[in-house]
């Protein structure tokens, strides 16, 4: 944002938007390490199987998906910051169920995917209860046409201290990283959740409305009529059904198919990082001047290009790591950018009353894409494994999403166009 942008805001304004910013700068960091592949390196170096990993990634955003309204209609009910306070709690004590797996590996093997598991879900269950309403608490706060340029200064912000913090880690991590390692970066991560109360507490809460709520049905009723909205979700769940493991079948290929070491696949995830950085820090600006529909159009092109690139990197005479790198930068760009995009574009079909509610539709849509293809891939693995043509199973996988993705251009014809409006309408989509 330039500085004339916030020059021209109340100062009260001013002051929850940057402690806004804090608060992800600092409360991000756990669902990036689950996220952004250090719970896929945690758990290769506990011995689970690529199926077994497939699933445990693909569960959060599946459970996600299944959460995201009740809890939607409870924060409108109770209120939004309440239910954040708790959901920061619940992070800090999944993540420690998360590390406390690792020190049952040597003497009760088998309970280790249980204990990570139930971590997994109390923290899903917190990430849901904070991320619900976010949007929602912003949007009496962020004028509609700087939702581009804020909310890329949002995810620019948190994702730079996610990519230093994942540089310095690289410094520790080896071909064949010790678990006590994973556990002290994990353990850093949920400090840091701890310091988002700091932050989250200078955030003024959504204003009351005075009406009475509907039941959650009724709310879900009221979301779903808004004009082009369902065509909205089904645009999203196809789109998302493709991309959303495209990264993570990239780190597979890599430290599975390849053989690349634990240090080499956190680079990838640094280089993903870099793409989503350019992309929050310039493309704000582009999404405001092009629209949501054209990005949109844009994505599918780049979504393409980066899932072709690994799998065809013999033909391009790059190695492992350098077109994994390659893949992995691209990927970041497109996909943050698509998120940009996405909350440009549900800044203004989201509205009304029941605007919590259809932010959360929003969202479940994108996590019930996700899920469903992770789970898509992992029995497609479980079934054929290196029997799929080709040796690597991972880059048969990301060459056949490559193609979808291409040809799912197509379906940006679902999406409605509204006007585009000076008003004062306040929304958004998936977490800053």
């Amino acid at each position: 944002m330039r500085a004339a942008d916030w020059a021209s805001l109340p100062p009260d304004c001013r002051r929850a938007m940057r402690s806004a910013v804090l608060a992800q700068c600092f409360g991000m960091l756990t669902q990036q390490m689950l996220a952004g592949g250090i719970l896929l390196l945690y758990l290769n170096a506990m011995g689970v199987k690529a199926p077994v990993i497939l699933l445990l990634l693909n569960l959060t955003p599946f459970l996600s998906s299944l959460l995201s309204i009740p809890v939607a209609w409870g924060t409108d009910c109770i209120g939004i910051k309440r239910f954040g306070n708790w959901g920061n709690s619940l992070m800090i004590a999944g993540m420690a169920c998360i590390i406390a797996g690792a020190f049952l590996h040597g003497g009760a093997p088998r309970l280790v995917l249980p204990v990570v598991l139930v971590g997994l879900v109390i923290h899903l269950i917190g990430a849901s209860f904070f991320n619900t309403g976010w949007f929602s608490l912003l949007s009496h706060i962020v004028p509609v046409t700087m939702t581009g340029r804020y909310f890329g200064l949002v995810r620019f912000s948190w994702q730079f201290m996610t990519l230093l913090f994942f540089s310095l880690s690289a410094l520790f991590f080896t071909s064949r990283t010790p678990l006590w390692i994973y556990q002290v970066v994990l353990a850093a991560g949920a400090v840091s959740v701890g310091c988002r109360f700091i932050f989250y507490r200078a955030i003024p809460d959504a204003p009351v409305t005075g009406s009475t709520p509907l039941n959650m049905f009724g709310s879900v009723q009221s979301a779903l009529v808004l004009p082009g909205f369902t065509r909205y979700l089904a645009y999203l769940l196809l789109l998302v059904c493709v991309t959303g493991n495209g990264q993570d079948m990239v780190r597979l290929s890599a430290v599975k198919g390849c053989g690349m070491g634990d240090n080499q696949v956190l680079y990838l995830s640094v280089a993903n990082m870099i793409g989503s950085l350019a992309a929050f820090r310039f493309m704000g600006r582009v999404v405001d001047y092009l629209g949501s529909r054209r990005m949109f159009l844009l994505c599918h092109i780049g979504f393409a290009v980066a899932l072709l690139i690994f799998p065809a990197r013999v033909a391009l005479h790059l190695s492992p790591l350098a077109a994994g790198v390659a893949s992995s930068v691209v990927l970041g760009l497109v996909a943050s950018t698509l998120g940009l995009a996405t909350t440009s574009h549900s800044f203004r079909v989201c509205h009304g009353a029941q605007r919590t509610i259809a932010y959360a539709l929003v969202s479940a849509a994108q996590s019930l894409g996700s899920g469903l293809s992770g789970f898509a891939l992992a029995a497609l693995l479980a079934r054929f494994g290196s029997g799929l043509p080709g040796g690597n199973p991972f880059d048969v996988m990301l060459a056949g999403l490559g193609v979808c993705i291409f040809v799912q251009m197509a379906t940006v014809r679902l999406l409605h166009d509204p006007a585009e409006s000076t008003e004062t309408v306040y929304a958004a989509t998936e977490v800053s």
